[in-house]
């Protein structure tokens, strides 16, 4: 039987998330929304923010391009204990360093209450978002599965568009649009990614970067001037919901996509070790941000050092962990 190949692109996409978590988080562990958005230093860092919002929804888009085949079954549900184990895990460390670090008090109780309050570390609550997406997988597949065509996957698609991009926009200036569906965005990045995989988008490279920079530039423009001369707001207009990010995101996946990645089984070892990070790297990325921010708090010159500082450091830390876990899973499971 034929091994079927490790797709590397979608491990770039992994990695490119990721980094994109981390970069901005930059904007939340320094000045950005206490300062007033004005001037030329602002508006870039607005418009560069319009790149690295995309960070989730690449996460969730990602998840629906590689799970939209499972099917509802006991094996499909062990699935996510993996994930789980590695949680707990990044908590305790968390825990530890926050003890050390900071001098929080800490007790069984209180981080068995951090712990399923989805607090464990202080970016967990993606995994609050993934393990309810995880639960609806099998189903949300019968949906997608089930469409007769990609015209039917173009309607489900713009829908939740209709529901969701549209009215987080529209609605910050005047409510004209029901948008009591906002809360679905997950949903419709995870058939984002399912459509991506299922169905070829026909658009050249040249036309996609094209329209790639229109949508950072308008939605840069837009969050710049909407808040001049007022402090930058976290608002649906501006974050996962926003149906410019959503394009963003789906223009960003479709692009990397389109990458030629020469495969060697080697390569692929590599790239999945490194895939395999990614989640523990997420969790354990604010440990690294308290110690360097601590000593880079305003140095903006300083942001690109920093953000691919805390990003290495991050990854390996996860793949450390990671080793370890193998190890122990070894002993006392049997494959």
């Amino acid at each position: 039987m034929n091994k079927i190949k490790r797709d590397l692109r979608l491990d770039i996409i992994r990695y490119f998330a990721l980094f994109c978590v981390v970069a901005v988080h930059f904007y939340k562990n320094t000045f950005f929304y206490d300062k007033i958005v004005s001037g030329k230093q602002m508006y870039l860092l607005v418009m560069i923010r319009s790149i690295f919002i995309i960070c989730v929804p690449l996460f969730i888009m990602l998840t629906g391009y590689l799970m939209n085949k499972k099917e509802l079954s006991k094996k499909y549900y062990k699935g996510i204990t993996r994930v789980l184990i590695i949680y707990v895990i990044c908590s305790i460390i968390y825990h530890v360093f926050s003890y050390f670090y900071f001098g929080t008090s800490i007790t069984i109780i209180s981080f068995l209450a951090d712990l399923v309050s989805f607090l464990g570390t202080r970016d967990a609550w993606y995994l609050e978002l993934y393990i309810g997406l995880y639960l609806l997988i099998p189903f949300l597949n019968k949906i997608f599965n089930n469409l007769k065509d990609k015209k039917e996957a173009n309607y489900l698609l713009l829908t939740l568009f209709f529901l969701i991009g549209i009215p987080s926009v529209i609605n910050y200036y005047y409510i004209i649009l029901p948008d009591l569906w906002l809360f679905l965005y997950p949903i419709l990045y995870y058939f984002m990614g399912a459509y991506l995989s299922k169905y070829k988008v026909e658009m050249s490279v040249k036309t996609n970067i094209i329209l790639l920079i229109i949508m950072i530039i308008i939605s840069g423009n837009i969050n710049f001037f909407t808040f001049h001369n007022d402090t930058f707001k976290m608002v649906t207009m501006d974050s996962y919901e926003s149906g410019i990010v959503a394009l963003t995101a789906f223009l960003v996946f479709n692009l990397l996509l389109k990458i030629n990645v020469n495969y060697t089984e080697k390569k692929a070892k590599v790239f999945k070790r490194i895939s395999d990070a990614c989640f523990g790297a997420y969790l354990l990325s604010c440990i690294f941000d308290a110690l360097i921010y601590d000593h880079f708090y305003t140095r903006t010159l300083y942001a690109p050092i920093i953000v691919i500082s805390i990003f290495i450091l991050s990854l390996i830390s996860s793949m450390i962990i990671n080793v370890i876990y193998d190890k122990v899973k070894s002993i006392f499971v049997k494959e």
